[in-house]
């Protein structure tokens, strides 16, 4: 099993749901995170957006680190998935088993692709965990 997380960025609002979910799951200190969500703006605080009125601009990308286990302890209440895809009130996220054609990531990325959407990695400069994809329109 190839464990899979598809994050589509047309859908995530940087609610940090996730985030929490994840920390609330697994039990973590105030101060230990395995996710945290990047608002993507002017880069000059937390939901700052970029641009020149009316013309601002947003968005959010959900960043997981090395430390993520994709809940490998897998709570039956969250029916063999992880906390964060879960618990997304955005259905941005989606996990499943990358290397089965017939899993609902491996459809969801094939949909996407078919749709116009640019899947991708984060760069390996990131430090971020492995087998996450990113869909973005364009």
């Amino acid at each position: 099993m190839k464990s899979t997380m598809l994050v589509n960025l047309e859908r995530c609002t940087g609610c940090w749901t996730c985030a929490m979910a994840c920390k609330v799951g697994h039990g973590l200190s105030d101060d230990e995170y395995r996710m945290i969500v990047r608002t993507l703006g002017n880069g000059k605080g937390v939901d700052r957006p970029s641009g020149i009125y009316p013309k601002l601009t947003m968005s959010w990308q959900p960043i997981y680190s090395k430390t993520c286990t994709w809940c490998a302890e897998r709570d039956p209440n969250i029916s063999g998935s992880t906390y964060c895809s879960y618990n997304c009130p955005c259905q941005a996220l989606c996990f499943g088993d990358g290397s089965d054609p017939e899993s609902e990531v491996s459809k969801e990325i094939i949909r996407l692709k078919e749709a116009g959407y640019s899947i991708f990695e984060m760069p390996v400069w990131e430090n971020s965990k492995t087998n996450v994809y990113y869909a973005k329109k364009g």
